[in-house]
């Protein structure tokens, strides 16, 4: 090896040593960015989340006694009604399907 062989992969090697910490700096910023992105959106899923709960007790709020009592039972049915035919969660997870034979 001559002499500037022995330079040019001196410099080389400072190059990727040199590179090497830029790139890791780099991805790490980008990680917060991300982290600081997610935490804006659960911000706002939880402030949607607190205005709709408040709006839905101001609408039974401003309903007459009679109003909210027939409310309450027409969600009580719905529930009934929405929760037909649907298995338990345990009779689900152990439910065998029968072969076919």
């Amino acid at each position: 090896m001559n002499v500037f062989e022995k330079k040019r992969l001196f410099g080389l090697a400072i190059f990727f040593f040199l590179l090497v910490p830029l790139v890791y700096s780099q991805q790490g910023k980008v990680e917060e960015a991300i982290k600081k992105k997610e935490k804006v959106e659960r911000s706002y899923e939880k402030a949607y989340e607190k205005a709709r709960k408040k709006t839905i007790k101001h609408r039974t709020e401003i309903q007459t006694k009679e109003t909210r009592k027939s409310m309450k039972e027409a969600e009580k049915r719905a529930k009934q009604y929405n929760r037909q035919g649907k298995k338990c969660f345990l009779e689900a997870l152990f439910d065998r399907k029968k072969s076919k034979k």
